[in-house]
């Protein structure tokens, strides 16, 4: 068979690399998904999938029959064998460690969470999170090896080396395995993408409003990072050169203006839930401030989108629990702003297909987003054990 000059592989080995990598990028897929996604004929993804099912390399997914048979059944679906490894989320925050432990099939197999007091060190913190996954390695009743961890950590982290070397050498150290770090909020948008709000969608802008204003972009399925490490940071856009001054020490930043905090004074509440309750009364003032956020929100999503044709946005962060109230100002202003690439393209109702929806996964993001971050890795192995693949 004639080898890909490119890369040595024939060409029905690049297929099959196509299918292995859908598989492991999307979990659960059908045959007829598989055409879709690759481009390839319908009886070349059958015989791919003939070959990786007699390999051990794919399965099928648990309860369902193992030959396609006809009478209605539902499309059967294929997974990764999940004896192929199991992979570890840590999201570290300012006062707590999110861990999950999901295996090569996108099946979780345990969640743990702990806390430690604001201001403790790395180490410390490292020390916090290795004890509980002990214990979160030992719940995987089938013992199956670590192939690999990510480690979500707070937006300023990712641009201190040192505290990124600590992380690392800690962690590989105690586990073993190959560790990938970044930004936790972009791992937020990279699991909204593959298992949440944008789930399939290739092309994603996350923003999550909060004590801060972190984001993310979501590129061909992968965290686009930027030649600084920087990319995704839309909270430091500047929206008002005459406007308050930002963490960053820049002027005016989007952050600067929609971050809880300053919302909260600008509406004169005291907690988000007395925010709430202010916009649900109606109240015109609290509306307004909220509204305002909203635009200002809108008018950084449509100048990114209009830069990269993008048209699917996910928001998360406490704000979102305002609801409408905060998104139909965002909506209106992406279609009033938005540039051709994205708003000439229309639903059959001749309206914008530009999206704007609320994230899904709430405070599990971050983690589920750095196990998303291996499985979009080459170089994290989770070919099964004695398949000879």
């Amino acid at each position: 068979m004639p080898a890909d000059r490119r890369s040595g592989a024939s060409p029905r080995e690049l297929h099959r690399a196509q299918v292995v990598e859908r598989l492991r990028h999307r979990g659960r897929t059908s045959r007829a998904e598989l055409v879709e996604a690759t481009g390839l004929s319908r009886d070349t993804v059958s015989g791919l999938v003939a070959e990786l099912l007699a390999d051990g390399e794919v399965v099928v997914a648990p309860g369902q029959p193992r030959t396609d048979a006809g009478g209605g059944r539902p499309p059967q679906h294929l997974t990764l064998n999940p004896a192929a490894g199991v992979l570890l989320g840590l999201d570290f925050g300012h006062r707590r460690v999110l861990m999950v432990l999901v295996d090569a099939a996108h099946e979780v197999v345990g969640w743990r969470r702990r806390t430690y007091p604001p201001g403790t060190s790395w180490p410390e913190r490292c020390t916090v999170a290795l004890t509980a996954v002990e214990e979160l390695l030992a719940e995987d009743p089938a013992g199956r090896p670590l192939a690999g961890c990510g480690v979500g950590v707070p937006g300023g982290t990712v641009q201190r080396a040192d505290v990124l070397a600590t992380i690392r050498a800690r962690v590989s150290a105690a586990l073993d395995v190959p560790v990938r770090t970044d930004n936790n909020a972009r791992l937020a948008g990279l699991a909204e993408a593959t298992w949440g709000a944008a789930r399939g969608i290739a092309d994603v802008a996350y923003l999550r409003l909060s004590a801060g204003v972190g984001g993310a972009l979501v590129l061909g399925g992968r965290i686009r990072t930027g030649s600084h490490d920087l990319g995704g940071e839309l909270g430091h856009v500047c929206v008002d050169p005459a406007g308050p001054v930002c963490r960053c020490t820049k002027r005016g930043c989007l952050e600067a203006h929609v971050r809880l905090e300053q919302v909260l004074a600008d509406t004169g509440c005291h907690s988000l839930p007395e925010l709430r309750s202010r916009v649900a009364a109606g109240e015109e003032a609290v509306c307004a401030v909220v509204a305002r956020a909203g635009r200002r929100v809108g008018g950084v999503l449509a100048a990114v989108g209009t830069a990269l044709d993008l048209h699917h946005f996910v928001l998360a962060g406490e704000l979102v629990v305002l609801g409408e109230a905060l998104l139909e100002p965002v909506r209106d202003t992406l279609r009033a702003q938005l540039g051709l690439g994205a708003s000439a393209q229309q639903d059959g109702q001749g309206t914008s297909a530009a999206q704007v929806v609320p994230a899904q996964l709430g405070d599990q993001a971050g983690a589920l987003g750095a196990i998303a971050l291996l499985l979009g890795d080459p170089g994290i192995d989770l070919t099964p054990a004695g398949t000879g693949v």
